[in-house]
């Protein structure tokens, strides 16, 4: 299956290596930043979930929202990348403690089962409030 990875580029050094190698068995990983997603407006074809940095969704969660991105991201199933067990999500208050996490520095293998596991879930009913625009 195919996962889109969207990491900030500054932030790539703090993530495991397996996400960015190719390494992960029976699993592709498309990687993007959030800029390429801001501007584009949309995941490549054929992207069966979206797992996200923690560090990058801190830092653009404000404009994924402001340019209703949110609703793209959240049609698929949405997992982060983390330091973390349980990180502090923008926006994410809601689904605190049933957010799928991966560790930062789990394994190919471990992290190739969590994503057929992950692939099993539905993507939550969750939305997030439209944005305030100002007139």
């Amino acid at each position: 299956m195919t996962f889109a990875l969207i990491c900030d580029e500054y932030f790539q050094k703090k993530v495991s290596g397996i996400w960015f190698n190719g390494e992960i068995p029976n699993h592709k990983v498309v990687n993007m930043t959030a800029d390429n997603l801001l501007e584009t407006g949309k995941l490549p074809e054929g992207i069966s979930a979206v797992l996200i940095e923690r560090a990058t969704w801190q830092k653009n969660f404000s404009m994924f929202r402001y340019f209703n991105m949110l609703p793209l991201l959240e049609e698929k199933v949405l997992a982060f990348i983390a330091s973390t067990p349980e990180p502090e999500l923008k926006g994410r208050g809601a689904m605190r403690g049933k957010e799928f996490i991966f560790p930062n520095g789990i394994n190919a293998d471990d992290a190739s089962a969590q994503l057929t596991r992950l692939l099993e879930l539905a993507p939550p009913a969750f939305t997030h409030p439209k944005p305030k625009v100002l007139a």
